[in-house]
C-alpha cells in the first residue's frame, strides 16, 4: 500500500502541467501586465499628454515626449488627438451646458459613462493652434493606421501580447475616463472622485482641475507630482 502511494506521487509529480493550468497562468499574467501597461498609457498618454500638455499647455516638453504621448493616447482609444483635445477645450468653455460635448445631463449618463458620445462639429478656435505642430497633425491624420498596425503586429507576434497591449487598454480607457466625465459632473457641478484615480491617473480630482489647476490637481495626484518634479511648477 505504501509503495503504491509513493508510485502515484511520483507519477503525479512528473506529469506536465495541464493545458488548462497553462492557459490560466498565461491569462492571469497577461491581465496583470495589461493593467500595468494601461497605467503607463493613462498617465503618459492621456493625463500628462493629451490633457495637461496638449490641451492646457501646462508645461513644456521635447519632441520625444510629444510623439510618445500621442502614440500611447491612440492605444487608449482616443482616436484623433486633435479631436480629443478640441472636445476637451470645448468642455471647459461650456461645462455642464447643452454645448458641453460629454455632459451626462444632456448626452445621457450611460452614453457618457461608456464614452459613446459623438460630436458633429467643433469650432476651429479650439484646435487652430494644434495644426501648427507637424507631429500632432501626423497622428491626427494617421491614427487609425497607427492603431491598426499596432494591433496586427502584436496579434501576429502573440495573441497574449495583443490582449495585453491593445485590448485591455482599449477597454479600460473609455470606461475609466468615461467614469470621470459621467460621475464628476452631477447636477451641473464638478466634483472629485478619488477612487476613479485607479483608472484615470489623477483625473479623479476633477473639481480642483475645473477650479483652475492644470498641472497638479491635488497633493495625491501622482501624474501631477511627477510632472512637477521633472518640469517644475505650471507655467
Amino acid at each position: 500500500m505504501v509503495e503504491r502511494l509513493l508510485w502515484e506521487q511520483e507519477v503525479v509529480g512528473s506529469n506536465p502541467a495541464s493545458p488548462t493550468s497553462i492557459y490560466s497562468y498565461m491569462l492571469l499574467n497577461t491581465i496583470i501586465i495589461g493593467l500595468i501597461w494601461y497605467q503607463v498609457i493613462a498617465h503618459v498618454g492621456i493625463s500628462a499628454g493629451l490633457h495637461r500638455y496638449w490641451a492646457h499647455s501646462a508645461f513644456k516638453a521635447n519632441t520625444c515626449f510629444e510623439c510618445v504621448s500621442l502614440y500611447l493616447s491612440i492605444l487608449a482609444g482616443s482616436r484623433s488627438p486633435i479631436g480629443w483635445i478640441a472636445a476637451h477645450r470645448m468642455h471647459h468653455s461650456h461645462s455642464d451646458t447643452e454645448h458641453d460635448p460629454h455632459s451626462p445631463r444632456f448626452k445621457g449618463f450611460w452614453i457618457v459613462f461608456l464614452s459613446l458620445w459623438t460630436l458633429k462639429n467643433i469650432p476651429v478656435k479650439y484646435s487652430k493652434d494644434l495644426f501648427e505642430n507637424s507631429r500632432i497633425v501626423f497622428f491626427h491624420k494617421h491614427w487609425l493606421i497607427i492603431w491598426t498596425t499596432t494591433a496586427v503586429v502584436t496579434l501576429c507576434i502573440s495573441p497574449w501580447l495583443f490582449l495585453g497591449m491593445v485590448v485591455i487598454p482599449g477597454i479600460l480607457a473609455p470606461i475609466g475616463f468615461g467614469t470621470v466625465n459621467a460621475l464628476c459632473h452631477i447636477n451641473g457641478e464638478s466634483r472629485n472622485i478619488p477612487l476613479a484615480n485607479l483608472l484615470v491617473a489623477g483625473e479623479g480630482y476633477h473639481s480642483e482641475h475645473h477650479s483652475g489647476k492644470v498641472l497638479r490637481f491635488h497633493k495625491y495626484d501622482l501624474t501631477g507630482f511627477v510632472l512637477e518634479k521633472i518640469y517644475g511648477p505650471a507655467r
